[in-house]
């Protein structure tokens, strides 16, 4: 199995902004956050074909071949560039709809290993400081990384935010892998996993 060759793009460069009329139903949404090739997504809209699914990919090439994979499939939207600037305005008419987010997935993204390019990560505090402002606190979202010191800082960035609840867990969703992580457990690498919903600031401040 080839492996993935990460391609390093930063997303504070990228200021495309999308915009999305929703899939017109109120059905439950999963979000791939970083997708790649798709087959994680692929797998996941097999298994679950009455769900909806927002692909988000940073690099325009792979989403254009995401968008090519998934052309007649009407539940699978793909959108390429920042994922966290264009995440609100995506999602709000899907939440007007009534559809509710069900699962979102960061499966082994990329680490950013140097200090001044942490605020490029997807998941900061920033990100789960807005998200918790709209997003249904049963939102759950998963984290998988072969990366252990992204999981710790990842982990510590959370537990400071204070308003999450985390648990971890040793097996993949649903027992499907992504590409990237077969290749990684054939070199003999951990997999470290956490999953973990955001409580809105009003449910915390009642608790």
């Amino acid at each position: 199995m080839p492996k993935r060759i990460r391609t390093h793009v930063n997303p504070l460069g990228i200021l495309k902004e999308h915009s999305f009329e929703g899939f017109g139903n109120d059905k439950n949404i999963m979000i791939d956050v970083g997708a790649c090739k798709g087959e994680f997504t692929a797998a996941m809209a097999e298994k679950f074909p009455e769900k909806n699914f927002i692909v988000f990919e940073i690099r325009v090439p792979l989403a254009n071949k995401l968008r090519e994979k998934f052309k007649d499939q009407k539940n699978i939207v793909v959108f390429d560039g920042d994922a966290g600037r264009n995440f609100k305005s995506i999602l709000t008419p899907c939440l007007e709809e009534g559809a509710m987010v069900e699962k979102i997935f960061i499966n082994f993204p990329d680490p950013w290993f140097k200090e001044k390019h942490k605020k490029r990560r997807f998941l900061n505090a920033k990100f789960l400081e807005e998200v918790s402002t709209y997003l249904n606190s049963k939102t759950e979202f998963i984290f998988q990384t072969d990366q252990q010191f992204l999981f710790e800082e990842t982990l510590e960035m959370i537990e400071e935010f204070q308003r999450c609840d985390v648990s971890f867990f040793k097996e993949p969703p649903y027992n499907l892998r992504t590409d990237w992580e077969q290749a990684k457990m054939k070199e003999g690498s951990e997999i470290y996993r956490m999953k973990f919903t955001v409580q809105c600031p009003r449910s915390a401040s009642l608790g």
